[in-house]
């Protein structure tokens, strides 16, 4: 809520004289503001604490443009505080016999060439404004809500408006609670209107009862920080015979300075009675000469306050400045030893450890699929050995088993071969399952070790991501920081995208025909040679026993070359065997070599990223250090700004 009410158009500007303008001129408010205004918009801090910086900022600007001197009333209930402001108003305004009855957190008393009440809700909402013929109907007013023992949950505070010579000097008078009140929220209300509200504080003691403990003990605990900056009013002095007063205001002193701890404490008597009665003559130029030296305070107390906060909020954001810096360089060394530590990762015995690992799976693997391949081959020469027996059966002549054996067993041979090869797979007219089970099993292996290499390597890519991101998240980062966070993207897909294109034959199952395709070449060559040597020594033994072509000699014939026979076809699927099994055997190597080469490539990927790793991290490092000066140069700033506050401050104690 606003310590005022009233327009500046209504009120008189405050004179002021030369020692206050010269005050003015040293503090240089306004220049503390425009620098603070250019440090936050150059600084995206976070937000709780720029809101804090913020509401400090625009607290200290709201006073700047106001006119009016804040001046809050504090003292306990029954210390003349009431009688004190009827006396500074000239009128009898304020109830001063009321029994601890305020209601309401505080009453706001400033200039107005009418008199007006106003009451208002919590947050300043609901204000009810009504304008009053004379003093005495506002005074009514005023004590249906400050006395009394009801409360109105509705209004948080009221203000007054008053056609007062004293407040048209430009002074708000801020009416508090009494500290002694059995209600605690009213002490919060006074603690909050010094600290809040106030330019400066008036503290009100009787000199009948000056200080008694639980207002001392009220200052000590909620206001020791603060009332080296008040002024101390005695009340009611002239209860006090004239011979007593000088005794009592020194004690007075004396408990401030002893047991509050105020050095020098600024102490006015005043004597309110005289000045509302019309009596006492002999006080009227003491209490005139007591409100001159108030006003000159609070004109050069709200100079000094203002000081203050600028002097808080320069510490403020000079430690949230630090705080920048510190993060700035303390992420940056973060994402380096993060980096270097994952550089230094021997990611080359990762690759070796798995090969071992994957080997001996894949092995395994392997060796049960040539199991179950040898047990279907065996099958499949078993039953075209058979047909081969069965023909041999068929010439029942020894010249039809003659022709048989010269011109009709080898292409039979033959003949079966290449059913067995196109079973098998290994012809161009067919697939294998077998052997595309065996690249399925390499692929597996190898999308694995993709897996395992990318958890390996992951924390490397993160970093990639986030080298730049998160350098500094209170500071505004640079497009070209920004650039190189884009950059990222491609290099964490580098390694995936480079091995695909070099692996797309063998991982797409391209390879498959050509591989069984060039091992025909060596499997014919080897069956047909062996075949073909055994056939011509059988005919050779035939041609040299000679005998008559007699249906009668075809059983006791074929029983005389059954064996040869057996041994060439014997020998014939054997070596066909030996040979499928061999490309069988060769087709795991291949695709073992395969994978390997995979494994070798993602290592190498992995190289060409470390060294970009390392040029972004150099830059990064450069650009954290451009941004670690540059704070520094506003924390530097920032210092001279407080040096400044503090040498003012000092200039201020010797005028």
């Amino acid at each position: 809520m606003k310590a005022h009410i009233c327009t500046t158009e209504n009120t008189a500007a405050v004179s002021l004289d030369f020692r206050t303008q010269q005050m003015i001129q040293m503090a240089d408010i306004d220049g503390h503001i425009q620098f603070m205004k250019t440090l936050m918009k150059k600084y995206e801090f976070p937000w709780k604490q720029r809101e804090q910086l913020q509401a400090e900022l625009k607290k200290i600007q709201v006073r700047q443009n106001e006119k009016t001197l804040n001046m809050a009333v504090i003292g306990e209930f029954s210390s003349g505080k009431s009688s004190f402001i009827n006396a500074l108003l000239r009128e009898n305004l304020l109830e001063t016999d009321a029994i601890q009855g305020t209601t309401v957190a505080s009453t706001l008393i400033g200039y107005s060439p009418e008199r007006i009440f106003r009451t208002c809700g919590k947050g300043g909402r609901g204000k009810q404004t009504r304008k009053t013929e004379s003093s005495a109907a506002l005074a009514k007013l005023l004590a249906a809500y400050t006395s009394g023992d009801r409360k109105d949950e509705n209004v948080q505070h009221l203000e007054v408006g008053y056609p007062s010579d004293f407040l048209q000097q430009g002074i708000c008078i801020i009416d508090t609670p009494g500290t002694n009140s059995l209600e605690q929220w009213h002490e919060d209300v006074t603690k909050e209107a010094i600290r809040e509200q106030a330019d400066a504080c008036i503290i009100l003691t009787s000199a009948e009862k000056p200080f008694p403990e639980s207002f001392c003990r009220f200052l000590e605990d909620n206001l020791q920080d603060v009332l080296q900056t008040c002024v101390f009013v005695v009340t009611k002095i002239d209860l006090i015979p004239p011979k007593q007063q000088a005794r009592q205001l020194e004690y007075i002193r004396k408990v401030l300075e002893e047991k509050l701890s105020v050095h020098d404490p600024l102490i006015l008597p005043y004597s309110a009675l005289p000045v509302i009665n019309g009596t006492g003559t002999e006080y009227i130029e003491g209490n005139r000469e007591t409100e001159e030296r108030i006003l000159k305070f609070l004109q050069e107390q709200r100079i000094r306050i203002q000081l203050q906060r600028c002097m808080a909020l320069s510490e403020n954001a000079m430690g949230r400045l630090k705080e920048s810096m510190e993060q700035v360089s303390s992420q940056q060394k973060q994402r380096h030893d993060q980096l270097m530590q994952a550089i230094t990762t021997d990611l080359q015995s990762f690759v070796t450890r798995k090969k071992s690992e994957i080997s001996l799976t894949y092995q395994e693997d392997a060796n049960i699929k040539a199991q179950e391949f040898n047990k279907k081959l065996d099958g499949w020469i078993g039953y075209r050995k058979k047909k081969v027996y069965e023909a041999f059966e068929e010439p029942t002549t020894e010249s039809d088993i003659r022709v048989f054996l010269q011109t009709k067993l080898n292409p039979l041979l033959e003949e079966k071969k290449s059913e067995i090869l196109k079973n098998v797979g290994i012809s161009t007219e067919n697939s294998s399952n077998y052997l595309s089970e065996i690249q399925s099993i390499a692929e597996g292996h190898c999308r694995r070790f993709e897996a395992d290499f990318k958890k390996e390597y992951r924390q490397l890519e993160l970093l990639a991501h986030d080298l730049v991101k998160d350098v500094d998240k209170s500071v505004r980062l640079d497009e070209s920081l920004m650039t190189n966070v884009q950059a990222n993207t491609a290099i964490r897909q580098k390694v995936e995208a480079n091995v695909k294109q070099e692996n797309r034959g063998f991982l797409g199952y391209a390879g498959a025909g050509a591989a069984a395709g060039a091992a025909i070449g060596s499997v014919v060559p080897i069956i047909g040679t062996t075949a073909g040597a055994v056939i011509g020594a059988v005919a050779g033994f035939i041609r040299f026993n000679k005998k008559s072509d007699d249906s009668s000699r075809g059983a006791a014939f074929r029983n005389q070359v059954a064996g040869d026979v057996n041994a060439v076809v014997e020998q014939y699927f054997r070596s066909l065997k030996d040979s499928v099994m061999q490309f069988f055997n060769q087709n795991i190597a291949n695709c073992w070599m395969q994978v390997e080469r995979v494994m070798d490539q993602y290592l190498t990927q992995y190289t060409g990223i470390v060294c970009e790793m390392r040029k972004r991290d150099q830059k990064a490092q450069e650009e954290a250090a451009i941004k670690i000066r540059a704070i520094q140069n506003d924390v530097d700033l920032t210092q001279q700004q407080l040096e400044q506050i503090r040498s003012v401050r000092e200039k201020f104690s010797r005028l």
